[in-house]
Order: C-alpha cells, then structure tokens, then sequence
C-alpha cells in the first residue's frame, strides 16, 4: 500500500504519493486515492486541486460509488510532461521521447563503433534536439534527459563518470563529466545511471513491475546487467552497482586466478562477441533483426551462443533466488522477442532441476515488457521518477524538485 502522511512538513512527499496512485490505479476517484494512501480526504481534495491547476491531472467520467453525488475520476495527463532517454553502448546509441503515462513518441536509434566520449556527447546533443522537433513541442515540455551507459560504473562528486570498472570496454570514457556535459548543451536536467538499473526502474515505472515491490531484473544489452527492486525502491548499494552481475566471474581450468583474461558471464552474452564467431562464417548481425535471421535458420554458432548462455545463467539465478526471495525475475534487454522467449524457455525448465528437493517454488521468470528498447526506455523514465516517485524524501533530487516548487508556486 502507498502511504502518505498528514505532518505538514511532508507536502511535497504527499504530492508525490496521490500522483502515484493516480498513475497506478487511476482512473480513480478521490475517495480511492484517500483509502490507498491513508490521506484525509481534506488533504486529498487540497492535493487535487493543485495537481489540475497545474494541469499535472484531468478529471474524467463519474461513476456512483454509493450514496450521494457520482464521483469524479482522476487520471493523468499524458501531455503535460515529456522526458528524453538516451541509451549508449559501445555498439549503438538510442533515443526515445515518451509522455508522462510512457507512452514511446519518438524514437531514434544509429548504430556506432566504440565512440569516444566527445564524440557521444555531440551525438547526444544532436540526438535530443531531433526528437523534439519530431514532436513539435517546446523544449520547456521536457522534464529532464536521462542517460544510460553499461555499467558497473562509480559516479563521483558532481555526477562525473569517475571509473568504469572494465575500461577495455569504452575506453577514454574515465572522469568524464557527462551530466556537466550534456546539461552545459541542452539546458536541461541530466541523469545517468548503469542502463540495467534504469531498465529496471522503467519496468517497475510503466511495465509489468507496476505492482510488483520485489524483483530482480537481467538486461542483456551488448553484455549483461542486472537491477535490483525491494520494496517498491531501487536498491542501489553502496557504489550505485547493486545487481550488476555480467562480472561475474565464471571459474574454468587452465585460466590463473589473477589473470585479467578470467572469463565472466557477461561474455557468454555479449553480441560482439558472437559477431566476431559468426564473422568467420561469413555471417554477421547488424542488428536484432540479423540476429533474428539466423535464429530462424536455426544457425549453429547462434544456437550453440544462446544454450550456453542460458546455462551459465541459471546457477546465478539460483542464487539470486536463495539470496533476495524476489516474487519475480525479469529478463530483457536487446534481444529479438523469439530468441528471448527461447532463453526464458530454457531457463524455466533447468532451474527447478537445480533447486533443493523440498523447495517447493521459487520467483516467476517474465520476459520484460519493453522489448529491444528497454534501457533506452528506462533512462528516459528517469526524470519523470525523479520528480514523482514517492521515493523517501532524503534521496529526492533537489536540483529539479518540480513538486516542490509547483506547490510552493501554488500555497
């Protein structure tokens, strides 16, 4: 259940709660969003009327919920905010532009070779200001620009980019400040985050997680990384990369234990990787729909990339199962929508043969709902949670609390 509170101090916060249960639940009345939040009706009402005011929410049809006057059902207002994400890898650069009930407007994607981090900043820059112009709206409109890179990565002080733990992968990319960046060109808010993480807060934002306060979810990106939801908040951990597991490291024969060569299970599904198997075939994929070909031509090397991944992963999940309890485990990530049910397929049969004899079920395991765009959705949902998520207030961002300063504006 979504709490509120009535202590005055709380305002902010409490905005955030009805906001939430609209997006949840709404259509829904005020005397709904009173018993789903513990609000007094009073400070329900108070709420409303700023949240139409600020056009934020619109009121919709009347349905009679007993005696008196029919009530009147709120919902958001899918056009009074808009949000921009771009997901990078070393790969490909997407964009897309969704509206506050995130719904996917605009979309963008051009495929790049390992780009430099000057270079990307450019691209980014170009990148925002095609997308709104394709949706004709003001750059006001726009609530903030989220960015997501692969993780794991620590962000220092300032938001810099302070490290990326494998700088083989984008190299040149250290200490770079890309928030600082990006919001110099754009003159608007920027949030970075490991694109597995922000693919998570989307599925918990806007996909099947809506109502889901504990999973766990696995991006398959150009590698593999994972976000970790408890109760209803992401789950960051000390160095924002809780839930990252493509390092993993995946112990063979033959391999010393300080060697930096040490095999991890983010190799069993980096796309690089298998382009350079399927290279010496005389094959390659260039995008998901190459890849898709060659699955349907039942292609052996893609076979065999997909069975060993899978089976690498399941002992992990296993893991994960015994360690967190989540109620469900969601795979997704930039995979063709049959060459991932096919993976989830193998999973759900080997991980009960792995389980302990009386153990009598774990987490369900569900595709994502995003498809190949999920982390680009996620980092685009980043500025919309920042600003409405019911997330305790000491980790509200206070550079772009527009809550705050749309009820100020109107007390």
């Amino acid at each position: 259940m979504l709490q509120g509170t009535n202590l005055q101090y709380a305002n902010s916060f409490n905005i955030r709660i009805v906001i939430e249960t609209i997006r949840l639940y709404g259509p829904v009345s005020r005397g709904e969003v009173a018993k789903k939040t513990q609000l007094t009706a009073q400070t329900v009402t108070n709420i409303t009327k700023k949240l139409l005011a600020g056009n934020l929410i619109v009121e919709g049809d009347r349905v009679q919920e007993g005696r008196g006057a029919p009530s009147i059902l709120l919902e958001l207002n899918k056009d009074a905010a808009f949000s921009i994400g771009l997901d990078l890898d070393k790969d490909h650069l997407t964009g897309v532009l969704i509206d506050l009930d995130g719904n996917m407007r605009q979309r963008i994607s051009q495929s790049l070779k390992l780009p430099a981090s000057g270079e990307a900043m450019e691209l980014m820059e170009d990148l925002v200001h095609q997308l709104i112009a394709l949706e004709g709206i003001q750059n006001e409109m726009i609530w903030g620009v989220g960015v997501g890179l692969p993780g794991p990565m620590l962000i220092s002080e300032g938001s810099v980019l302070k490290n990326i733990v494998n700088p083989q992968y984008l190299p040149g990319w250290d200490n770079v400040p890309v928030v600082k960046i990006l919001e110099e060109k754009l003159n608007l808010p920027v949030y970075l985050e490991n694109n597995a993480s922000a693919a998570a807060i989307g599925e918990r934002w806007y996909g099947a997680g809506k109502h889901i306060n504990n999973f766990f979810y696995i991006y398959i990106g150009a590698g593999l990384g994972g976000g970790l939801f408890i109760n209803g908040q992401l789950h960051s951990g000390a160095t924002g990369n809780a839930g990252e597991l493509g390092y993993v490291p995946i112990l063979q024969n033959g391999v010393e234990k300080n060697s930096e060569l040490k095999p991890h299970l983010g190799e069993y599904f980096n796309l690089a990787l298998l382009n350079e198997r399927l290279d010496k075939e005389g094959e390659s994929i260039r995008t998901t729909e190459d890849l898709e070909r060659l699955f349907n031509a039942e292609n052996e090397t893609v076979l065999d990339w997909y069975q060993t991944g899978a089976e690498k992963l399941v002992p992990l999940l296993l893991s994960i199962e015994y360690l967190i309890d989540p109620e469900v485990i969601f795979i997704g990530g930039r995979l063709p929508e049959r060459v991932l049910e096919t993976i989830l397929d193998k999973i759900r049969k080997d991980l009960p043969e792995l389980r302990i004899h009386r153990k009598p079920q774990g987490p369900e395991i569900r595709r994502s709902t995003a498809g190949i765009d999920a982390g680009a959705l996620g980092v685009a949902t980043l500025p919309l949670y920042a600003t409405f998520a019911p997330i305790p207030k000491f980790v509200m961002d206070q550079r772009t609390d527009k809550i705050r300063n749309f009820t100020s504006a109107k007390d």
